[in-house]
């Protein structure tokens, strides 16, 4: 099974209902602004994406590894991005 389709079987799985965004590493951004991880099912909605310290929630996680840091930054970016334009809307 490809990527994309891996990251709609997590989307599904976890009932986001977006398109994807962007995918950055094993993580996905959908178009409302979920962000997930499709490797390791691991979900950071929307609705909670205010939490400012997701990295070191992440690195508590025992299948984080440190070379994910980097693709997980750039999806909170993207989400934050996201989430930023609903709110001008």
């Amino acid at each position: 099974m490809d990527g994309i389709n891996k990251v709609k079987e997590i989307f599904h799985y976890f009932n986001i209902e977006g398109d994807i965004d962007s995918v950055y590493g094993n993580w996905a951004v959908s178009s409302r602004g979920d962000i997930v991880n499709y490797l390791y099912p691991f979900s950071i909605f929307a609705i909670h994406f205010h939490d400012d310290n997701w990295i070191e929630r992440m690195k508590e996680k025992c299948w984080f590894k440190p070379e994910c840091e980097q693709a997980l930054k750039q999806a909170l970016k993207r989400a934050e991005e996201i989430m930023g334009n609903e709110k001008d809307q």
